[in-house]
């Protein structure tokens, strides 16, 4: 017969074991712990006034906040898409500084939980690249609580000198309020300029919004935007690039655009892709003369190694309208993503359709020197 005691040591071991399971053991590993920031030493910034550079958030000049479109549009938007434009998507923020630390105070819209496809670092943090355009390192990502609407982070020590600095908003949740913690006294200067004034702009649906990479600067676009040192503007709307006319008459406000990006298909589908796509197409080219527009495919399902779908069907329209449009208007372009992945696609996506890093590092791969030959000088 057990004794009373052994009996009461085995339940509490078998409780910590529990314990340890419901949260994975997570909190038993030092490495996966939050530390304590330290806030001493640390003088706080504003990262919308000078000399930081903040690219992604078209309006915000206009209205202040970080929405990637306008408060107040000119044009009325799908419920959905006004909600998913809080959505801080391809954000970032860029300085020079001698400071040795940099930490960020954060404010969200909304509770910092994983989906449950997506990690909490990719759909709620901020990641911080270090060093000049052609080189930059990633240096640190946010550690937050489960279910937090503010958190602190630091995100690089040990800094000596001047180093550049570029820090990428969370894809999939809303930023209130941003603070740039830097070593007291230290210098602050802009970043090295862009390559060019012209912006990439980029519409689309969850993909193009960076699910599910796991932090911002993982996904297809931030890695493009670093390779040709360019501002991307996101707008991709998770599930509702339906190619809706509003959608192009005001992403064609957005100034200097170098390059327009549409991928309507996903969300879309055959039909609306096939009454839509045109329209949208020649909203853009009234507004942009000239200006490389490129109609981007979707990349294959991850269950299409069985079964191709609508797909084909979908991609057969688009190269024929491009083809069409190309007679009189030689700047507009079909990017195909049908072999972008691979020959392991299925092996790209955490759920059969929505990018891994590893998916978002090949699309990287074929999309980057595609938009670089179509740059033009001065642009």
């Amino acid at each position: 017969m057990i004794g009373k005691a052994v009996l009461i040591s085995l339940l509490a071991v078998s409780a910590a074991s529990m314990a340890a399971g419901a949260d994975g053991g997570w909190r038993l590993d030092a490495n996966m712990a939050i530390p304590e920031v330290v806030e001493e030493g640390i003088a706080w910034y504003d990262p919308g006034q000078p000399p930081f550079r903040l690219s992604g958030f078209p309006w915000f000049e206009q209205d202040k906040v970080f929405r990637r479109l306008p408060v107040n549009p000119s044009h009325p938007l799908p419920p959905a898409v006004n909600s998913l434009a809080n959505n801080t998507a391809g954000g970032t923020v860029a300085f020079r500084s001698t400071s040795a630390r940099i930490l960020v105070k954060v404010v969200l819209t909304s509770k910092s939980d994983g989906m449950f496809h997506m990690a909490p670092t990719g759909k709620s943090g901020f990641d911080l690249y270090v060093g000049p355009p052609g080189s930059p390192k990633t240096a640190g990502v946010t550690r937050m609580d489960e279910g937090v609407t503010e958190y602190q982070a630091q995100l690089f020590s040990g800094g000596k000198g001047w180093n550049e600095f570029t820090l990428n908003f969370p894809l999939y949740n809303g930023v209130k309020s941003l603070r740039i913690g830097l070593s007291e006294g230290a210098e602050i200067a802009p970043p090295s300029p862009y390559a060019g004034p012209g912006k990439v702009i980029v519409y689309g649906g969850s993909t193009v919004q960076g699910a599910c990479a796991s932090r911002p600067g993982r996904y297809h676009l931030s890695i493009v935007s670093r390779r040709l040192n360019r501002e991307i503007v996101n707008l991709g709307f998770s599930g509702n690039g339906k190619l809706e006319p509003e959608l192009a008459e005001i992403m064609a406000q957005i100034d200097s655009p170098a390059i327009l990006v549409v991928e309507g298909e996903r969300n879309a589908g055959y039909e609306k892709v096939v009454e839509r796509l045109e329209t949208f197409l020649r909203t853009l080219r009234r507004h942009h003369p000239g200006v490389p527009i490129v109609v981007m495919s979707a990349n294959p399902y991850g269950n299409e190694w069985r079964q191709a779908g609508n797909r084909p069907r979908i991609l057969a329209f688009q190269k024929e309208l491009v083809a069409r449009l190309r007679e009189n208007d030689p700047d507009v372009h079909l990017f195909d993503s049908s072999n972008l992945l691979g020959d392991d696609f299925y092996e790209c996506s955490v759920d059969g359709s929505h990018p891994t890093d590893l998916g978002f590092q090949r699309m990287a791969d074929g999309l980057a020197p595609f938009l670089a030959r179509l740059l033009k000088p001065g642009t």
